[in-house]
């Protein structure tokens, strides 16, 4: 491909993509309501949907970082909240004390923010990668368990920092557009690290760290740098949310912060940007759905021993006979066969709980959905990962060429194999 086209490509992909994050913001502040007649409003949304929308640009910040570490490098740290955690208080702090030093106000002070946070999160992960490195697998998960831990004690305990009731940061910026541009960043580092020749020695050192010195990459330099690009981008992310919420405590960066950001990297598929990236979304926004799940009038939906018991059987009958079909080799109408058990374990659920709804204990609905939200959240992990444990994309990016081979194994040619 010519070197001017090429040029023209990246252009045009860097002008979707800034107008991306600025059309993201205006969704995040209006929202279309259409009225009698088809009649088109645009009405101003409230403050909750405008911050699920910041914290999506944020996770997908952080699973994306994270997928640069475990994902493309073949690490595994599960302290990526740490990070988080110190380029939110850094930037907080100085903001808070120092806010208008050399005139800076505005948008480049939160521009001086983000830079401070990154690298006061990338120096971390210099310090945590540099000893790690001959620890692998779980021992390394270990680590930096354990610094994450360390560092939200230390903060926990710095009356400076707030201790454990938190800080105030002021002033606050809660620009959603910068939010989303710092996710692009982070995307199209990443992209573009995979996509030459200095990304090639981050996957050499995941399929073999052996074989990849062996054959002169220096594995020590690949998993430093490859911790302190993904903290950086933590950082800077932890900067954002600081100034977004105008205020911030331990609790905001707890253990389980890193494991959900670590489960978006799973469930989208280790060493998948674009699994990163949509799996992300989804778990940042479907818990806040469920959270708001309502009858047509209104009303909290309300659920029924017999409803939820007849769910979570018809899901493991369904779930077991869908990987049946899955794990067998491939044949003409297996993905029909898959759909027909999909639509099966439906019609089961209605059949087991209209026979459990004869007991009256449990047909009474007295559970709101939201108060389950989480449980739910936990069984489409749980359904996801036994159907697809490669992850939604697997190792592989959302591309052109990519959907015409899932169509071709869809539908297959005649005279070809699916």
């Amino acid at each position: 491909m010519k070197t001017w086209l090429i040029l023209l490509i990246r252009v045009v992909s860097i002008v979707i993509g800034v107008s991306a994050c600025f059309g993201i913001d205006w969704m995040s502040h209006n929202q279309v309501a259409v009225g009698p007649g088809l009649h088109f409003a645009i009405l101003p949304t409230n403050e909750y949907i405008s911050r699920i929308f910041a914290l999506a640009g944020l996770y997908v910040t952080l699973a994306v970082s994270l997928n640069l570490i475990n994902g493309i490098t073949g690490q595994f740290s599960v302290g990526h909240a740490a990070f988080y955690q110190i380029g939110a208080y850094l930037a907080g702090f100085v903001s808070l004390t120092y806010y208008g030093f050399m005139g800076l106000t505005g948008l480049p002070w939160l521009l001086a923010m983000m830079v401070l946070g990154g690298l006061g999160a990338g120096v971390a992960g210099f310090v945590v990668g540099l000893p790690s490195l001959r620890l692998r697998g779980d021992y390394l998960a270990i680590v930096t368990l354990g610094f994450g831990e360390i560092i939200r004690i230390i903060v926990q305990n710095v009356d400076k920092l707030g201790g454990a009731y938190g800080l105030n940061v002021s002033p606050k910026f809660q620009m959603i557009w910068l939010i989303w541009l710092l996710a692009f960043v982070c995307i199209a580092v990443c992209r573009n690290l995979l996509r030459t020749a200095h990304g090639l020695p981050f996957l050499a050192v995941r399929e073999d760290e052996v074989a990849a010195a062996a054959m002169g990459v220096n594995v020590t330099k690949v998993k430093v740098v490859a911790f302190i690009v993904g903290s950086t981008f933590a950082g800077a992310a932890g900067a954002l949310l600081a100034h977004y919420e105008g205020f911030i405590n331990p609790g905001t960066f707890a253990m389980d912060v890193s494991f959900i950001i670590l489960t978006m990297v799973v469930l989208g598929g280790s060493g998948s940007i674009t699994g990163a990236t949509v799996a992300a979304i989804l778990l940042s926004w479907l818990p806040e759905f469920l959270r708001g799940v309502k009858n047509a009038d209104g009303s909290a939906l309300m659920l029924s021993d017999s409803s939820i018991i007849a769910a979570l059987l018809a899901t493991g009958i369904g779930v077991a006979l869908i990987k049946r079909f899955l794990d067998r080799p491939p044949f003409k109408w297996r993905y029909l066969a898959v759909t027909g058990c999909f639509l099966g374990a439906l019609v089961l659920k209605l059949v087991i709980q209209r026979l459990l709804n004869l007991s009256p204990a449990l047909s009474v609905a007295h559970i709101e959905a939201g108060q389950i939200r989480m449980v739910i959240f936990a069984v489409t992990l749980i359904v996801i990962m036994l159907l697809r444990p490669q992850g939604i994309f697997g190792h592989h990016e959302f591309s052109l060429a990519w959907v015409k081979g899932i169509w071709r194994r869809l539908f297959p040619r005649r005279g070809v194999s699916a």
